[in-house]
Parts: C-alpha cells; structure tokens; sequence
C-alpha cells in the first residue's frame, strides 16, 4: 500500500500543495512575496544595520574629538568631515568642525562651519560664543557683540560670553554697560579673576579708585601673577596706593 502524501496550506494563498513541493509553489506562484514573519526579520535585520551605523558614527565622532582635544588637528578634521557625508545635519560636528578648522588658522572655513551649526541650530549658545571670538579675533567688534548677545539670549549662563561682551564694550567706551556685564560674570561665579581685573580697571579709567582698588586687589589675591602683569602694564605713571600695595607683595612672594 502506497503511502499517502502530506499535503500542506500555501501561507500566501491558501492552495493546498504537497509539502514536497511547497518551496516550489511558493517560488513560482508568489515570486518576491515574503512571510509575515521574514518581513519582520528582514526588517530587524535592517535596524539592526542601522544600530551598527549608529554606533560607528559615534564612535568616529568620539575619535575625531578626541583628536581634537590632543592637537591632532589635521587627521580630526577628515574624520569630522568623513561624519558628515552620513549626517549632514549634525550640528554638533559642524561646531566640533568650525574649532579644528580655527585650531588650524582657516578663519573663512571655521566661521562657515559655525554659521552651518547655528542654521541647523539656532539656539545653540557655544556655537554663538565660538562664532563671536572668531569675529573679535579679526577685529569684528559689532558682529561679535551681536553674537554674545545671541548667546546669551538663550543661555544667560554663560560666564564667558557675559566677560567677552564687557570686554569688547570696554574697549569701545561703553563703560557702564561692561561693569554690568562684568557683575553679572561675577554673579556666576565670585572667583572669576579675569572679570575682576577687568571691572578693577575700567574702575580706575573711570577715577573710582576705591571701587577699583577693591576689585584690583581682588584679583590679584585669587591670581598674584596674571593680576600683577596686567595692572602693571596699567598703571605705569600712577602713584596710586593699591599698585605700591601690590609691588610690596610681589617682591614678598
């Protein structure tokens, strides 16, 4: 007695064919259809790709600012730049980008990175802040006013762009709205020595020399060294009490 053959249920359209020949069946009858279950596995397949790119892109960013950081300025700007071709919205990278092309004195291709950055995220103050010291440093003291601003507007935070934003006032003669610029660097923190100095001597540009002095003498107790070579470059030609107080605690020292 011949043994009778297993007849099986086509997943695609319901036909009743021998087991034997279901692959068959299904190769011709439903060619480039897929089972619901090889859908879902092609598909996480497919994530899983994309994880894997996640993941090296990452990790090429790490490596690039790690480059970055050691002064290997030409290889992480090819590694910054090889990131990009997979993420050309990654703002990120175009800030980390515009520091290394600045680290390496192209001026024109930093401030073009950063104008990508902030395109791509305007309110992201570290890339105002890196784009206004790229402008002061060519003497664009209007355009990186403007950018501090910027910076500050949506992170008022940021002791640095408070202290950069009252030293280029200073150097303009708007002395009033640099010491509030100044204070407000202080108001962040107590013993930031640089805005110190600099309300100290636009204090004593001003002739409060009390006010100054404090200030100045503030300083200098929190950095003897970088207090006393500015205000010496200051005060040459002035008999005043807090500089001959302060040249009788550099010789001690």
């Amino acid at each position: 007695m011949s043994q009778r053959k297993k007849i099986g249920i086509c997943r695609f359209c319901g036909a009743r064919v021998k087991i034997e020949n279901m692959a068959a069946h299904e190769r011709k009858v439903h060619p480039g259809l897929k089972s619901k279950e090889e859908e879902e596995s092609s598909h996480e397949e497919e994530r899983e790709r994309e994880l894997k790119g996640e993941e090296e892109i990452e990790a090429l960013c790490h490596n690039a600012s790690e480059l970055l950081q050691r002064g290997s300025i030409t290889e992480a700007i090819k590694k910054f730049k090889r990131v990009l071709k997979f993420e050309p919205d990654n703002y990120g990278v175009w800030n980390d980008l515009g520091l290394a092309w600045k680290e390496q004195g192209n001026k024109r291709k930093a401030l073009e990175a950063f104008d990508k950055c902030i395109e791509l995220k305007p309110d992201l103050s570290c890339a105002w802040v890196n784009k206004a010291q790229l402008l002061f440093s060519g003497g664009k003291k209007d355009e990186a006013l403007r950018c501090y601003e910027e910076a500050l507007k949506y992170d008022d935070k940021i002791i640095q762009a408070w202290y950069n934003k009252g030293s280029i006032l200073a150097s303009m003669g708007i002395d009033e709205e640099a010491l509030r610029c100044f204070d407000a660097a202080l108001a962040l923190n107590d013993e930031y020595y640089m805005a110190w100095l600099s309300k100290g001597l636009v204090l004593l540009s001003r002739g409060e020399e009390e006010e100054s002095e404090r200030c100045l003498e503030k300083a200098y107790s929190l950095n003897p060294a970088y207090a006393w070579q500015a205000i010496a470059g200051t005060i040459i030609g002035k008999d005043i009490g807090h500089a001959s107080g302060m040249r009788a605690k550099k010789k001690k020292s």
